[in-house]
């Protein structure tokens, strides 16, 4: 039965590059179903992802299948179709770390949500790392998700919480980040994209040690 353990991403499957296909929003919008609705007289825009994402064709199709033709136990049964839900579960797992350039696939955890994930790391990895005095820094534009399992982290270890304005622009205040970040903070947790503001934070640069030349791409 294979296992995620057995399964290294390779470097040529780590830098295999792929050209983007444009869509256009009417496009992308025909592979959501929910999407073909009207909501009083007018086409549903929805813009609650973060608390629950709709679904393309893709997914329900694919979840459909399993339910009809392999829902079975993942890594317990030895027979037919727990092994292929097991096999394909680890292809999935697989195919997300290529997604994220993990080194190998067992370093994906798959979770019901995005709090199941923070809390998880914030009772394990936090739990053992995160002490008195320590910084956390995040920033205001955090969804609950992101911010209350800090907050609560911060309470049992005594750690100190410190937050990174926005500005009246919508966008982080990375001066004040970069004061931040001198101060060697033990953590630090931002959104990549504002759910409330559309703001798209530059994740790749503020992991630098001078974030101060990013730009934020704004509301």
């Amino acid at each position: 039965m294979p296992t995620s353990d057995s399964v290294p991403v390779t470097a040529n499957q780590q830098t295999e590059k792929t050209t983007p296909v444009i869509r256009t929003a009417a496009e992308i919008r025909k592979d959501f179903p929910i999407l073909a609705r009207q909501v009083h007289g007018k086409p549903l825009v929805y813009l609650d992802s973060t608390s629950s994402s709709q679904k393309p064709y893709a997914v329900i199709e694919a979840m459909s299948t399993y339910y009809e033709m392999y829902h079975a136990n993942v890594h317990r049964g030895v027979y037919e179709i727990s092994e292929e839900a097991t096999a394909r579960m680890e292809k999935a797992r697989v195919k997300v770390a290529r997604f994220i350039n993990a080194r190998r696939s067992k370093q994906v955890i798959f979770t019901r949500n995005t709090t199941e994930s923070i809390n998880l790391v914030a009772y394990s990895w936090g739990n053992t790392n995160i002490t008195a005095g320590d910084l956390i820094v995040l920033t205001e534009m955090e969804h609950h998700s992101n911010l209350v399992p800090w907050q609560l982290l911060a309470q049992r270890t005594g750690a100190r919480l410190e937050f990174v304005p926005v500005t009246g622009e919508g966008l982080l205040n990375l001066d004040v980040y970069e004061q931040l970040l001198q101060q060697q903070p033990k953590l630090v947790a931002f959104t990549h994209m504002s759910n409330v503001l559309g703001t798209i934070n530059p994740a790749r640069c503020s992991t630098k040690r001078s974030p101060s030349a990013c730009r934020c791409a704004g509301p």
